[in-house]
């Protein structure tokens, strides 16, 4: 025998013995852990966290109520919008600015009418803020032919980019017909 050989053979004699020392012998398919789950991201609704309140409205205005500090408040707070409505604002207020300045993404997502776990991305909304603010909006402005009919999220998410991790939590709303409308489809 070569020593190259040799030293391979001695070398696998040895990590069988140590992998069956540890109770870690080669594991079977049959033998492998069958049970899966779903990977579920553990984002609460409506606010928790960084936000006070989170509430879908027709419209925000500013609140100069208190001296130096910029409130922003929600005209027309409803879950139910018609479907022409000119804008759909989710109105922000943070519990408090620890930060410098960061930003938040609102993606608008029309719900699959089944139930399935997917939608349609009707619209992305993004709001910078500063030290001084107290809260802001993000709004989706209605569509040619009105808003399709349906039940909605918005996915709010940190920082400037989406994805799994910058999700910090949805709201969700519903678009009614109007009396009498057809209506809109996405």
């Amino acid at each position: 025998m070569s020593p190259r050989i040799s030293d391979r053979a001695s070398l696998l004699v040895v990590l069988i013995a140590l992998s069956v020392h540890a109770g870690m012998g080669p594991a079977l398919a049959s033998e492998l852990p069958t049970n899966r789950v779903p990977l579920v991201n553990p984002v609460g609704e409506k606010g928790g966290g960084l936000f006070a309140r989170l509430v879908t409205a027709r419209g925000a205005e500013f609140d100069s109520g208190r001296a130096g500090i910029h409130m922003i408040k929600p005209i027309g707070p409803t879950e139910v919008f018609p479907s022409d409505v000119p804008e759909i604002y989710v109105v922000i207020e943070l519990k408090q600015s620890a930060f410098d300045m960061f930003e938040l993404i609102a993606r608008f997502i029309l719900e699959d009418a089944d139930g399935k776990p997917h939608g349609t991305l009707m619209h992305t909304d993004r709001a910078h803020f500063e030290f001084s603010d107290t809260g802001g909006y993000l709004t989706m402005n209605r569509p040619k032919g009105g808003f399709p009919v349906g039940k909605y999220r918005v996915e709010i998410h940190y920082g400037e980019m989406v994805n799994d991790l910058s999700l910090l939590t949805l709201v969700r709303f519903k678009v009614e017909p109007v009396s009498g409308a057809k209506p809109a489809t996405p």
